[in-house]
């Protein structure tokens, strides 16, 4: 009899043991699925969105900054010995007009900030400054950080790190004025990549994935997420497409462009507010 009251006993806390255990890693799981930055929590789900338009796109273009400016796109490619800006018709995807870079330069995000093209680099720690027009180099600026993404809010220049922080430079100085740290469900969004100013807030794809964070500027949370896997297809990806990067919004027309590294494409696309 007493042999049997300690062998119940053995298993009545084994299995409430098990139960607790089950219980925390349950609990685990649901606080994972809710704050990863790769699968987040998403308000606007991945058949929301839809696409409006596509268009040609080079696809040795390692896309590191887009933008619209009276009707052409502007593109800052990457990598070293192909880094450039360009000026694109967006109809057939034709090279309008490109300033190449030194070979030794890997361009980053591209930025107007009402009167002049601001382009960053990698690991070099100098930005361009560019007229519009002509492309011609203004000038050049030094900055400590790594460049990866850069955008206007017509009032600071905005840049990414590939931290879960964004960095708020004066426009005519360019000395940083503070960080705004990113977060979802309190928990810092790494990787912040290129970045567009989209009707007060922030857009910003996230690095190595196919989400893009739209974040409020007033205090760095995450209010939605955009899933866009899928938006290129398996039949219209090549073997060179990398990564999603590449958001452009034109103000007049509020159509809102995605592209990625070396896609073939660049697609326009619809949220539903704007259905």
């Amino acid at each position: 009899f007493f042999k049997c009251k300690l062998l119940y006993k053995y298993f009545f806390q084994k299995k409430w043991a098990l139960i607790l255990l089950a219980m925390f890693f349950f609990f685990m799981e649901m606080k994972c699925s809710r704050t990863s930055p790769t699968n987040p929590e998403k308000e606007v789900d991945g058949k929301a969105w839809q696409v409006v338009k596509s268009f040609p796109h080079d696809t040795l273009a390692f896309t590191q900054g887009l933008l619209v400016r009276d009707g052409f796109f502007y593109e800052s490619t990457g990598l070293y010995g192909k880094s450039s800006l360009r000026k694109i018709k967006i109809s057939t995807g034709e090279i309008l007009q490109i300033q190449s870079l030194p070979a030794n330069i890997f361009a980053e995000g591209l930025a107007f900030d009402g009167m002049n093209f601001v382009q960053l680099t990698w690991l070099n720690g100098i930005g361009y400054i560019y007229e519009p027009d002509s492309f011609s180099l203004k000038n050049t600026f030094a900055y400590k950080r790594q460049g990866w993404g850069i955008t206007y809010d017509g009032h600071f220049l905005i840049m990414s790190d590939g931290s879960d922080s964004l960095f708020y430079w004066d426009p005519i100085s360019l000395i940083e004025i503070k960080a705004l740290g990113v977060t979802f469900d309190g928990v810092p969004i790494e990787h912040l990549n290129e970045l567009e100013f989209i009707d007060n807030q922030i857009w910003a794809n996230i690095w190595k994935s196919d989400s893009i964070a739209i974040i409020n500027p007033g205090d760095g949370i995450v209010a939605t997420w955009l899933d866009m896997s899928g938006i290129l297809s398996a039949g219209e990806r090549t073997a060179t497409a990398d990564v999603m990067n590449g958001i452009a919004w034109d103000e007049i027309t509020n159509a809102i462009f995605i592209t990625g590294k070396l896609w073939p494409k660049v697609y326009q696309i619809q949220l539903p507010e704007s259905q």
